[in-house]
């Protein structure tokens, strides 16, 4: 964690913003662990499975998974491995989420206000303040102070780290993801990788960003995946 102070123009200071970088461990962000990216201390285990809900009409001792509703649940643990949030698919459409012992619709997780999409801009509002937004473009996602237009989160892929900075990895593979936000009063760290996660899934499904069927997570080999646009856009924007 970093804490600095922040101007503008006019030379008014804000009080100091306290920044947390993650850093991916595995290429898959449902099934991967997020370290500190300054310390490598352990901070959160993101791990998703499948989850077989037998039919109440069907014989148990005939029915195969092909007959069950397809489910799957991504846990979120915190650093002693306790669940601090769950994310329930159906196919690859978030049916529910817990974060502590609060449960939410996939339409609750995001803000009521309208949302914004333009061409190749889809920005989905957050529910903690009126002027956050998720910004999904084909080249990445931020999460934006929508009134000053300043980051206040963002999603670094096959990134290296130099110093204090960031920089895009010379050869596909060969750096890690990362996930940078500021931390704000109003949210928890855990809400905020919850709707990273949601709105990365939804920002690849939009733009096609799996061409090659065999490198997706099965997560998002989902026959319903290009639904779960329609979903998020129809109940949240």
């Amino acid at each position: 964690m970093v804490g600095y102070l922040e101007g503008d123009s006019l030379g008014h200071i804000f009080p100091p913003l306290i920044t947390m970088l993650f850093k991916f461990t595995k290429s898959d962000i449902l099934n991967s662990s997020l370290v500190h990216s300054e310390t490598g201390a352990l901070g959160y285990t993101i791990l998703t499975r499948p989850h077989f809900i037998r039919g109440v009409d069907k014989d148990s001792d005939t029915e195969s998974e092909d007959d069950s509703r397809d489910t799957r649940r991504t846990t979120i643990c915190n650093k002693t491995g306790s669940v601090v949030a769950e994310i329930k698919w159906k196919g690859c459409q978030p049916i529910e989420v817990v974060i502590g012992k609060e449960r939410i619709s996939a339409k609750g997780i995001f803000g009521r206000q309208s949302g914004i999409l333009s061409g190749n801009i889809l920005g989905i509002p957050t529910r903690f303040d009126t002027e956050y937004f998720w910004m999904a473009l084909p080249e990445g996602l931020t999460l934006l102070h929508h009134g000053s237009n300043r980051v206040k989160g963002q999603f670094y892929t096959n990134s290296l780290r130099v110093g204090d900075r960031l920089i895009a990895a010379p050869i596909s593979g060969l750096g890690h993801d990362y996930l940078e936000f500021h931390a704000h009063p109003l949210v928890s760290a855990e809400e905020l990788v919850v709707t990273f996660i949601l709105v990365e899934v939804l920002r690849r499904c939009r733009f096609h960003l799996y061409p090659d069927d065999r490198d997706r997570p099965k997560i998002w080999r989902a026959r319903s995946l290009a639904s779960l646009g329609r979903r998020l856009r129809r109940t949240s924007l």
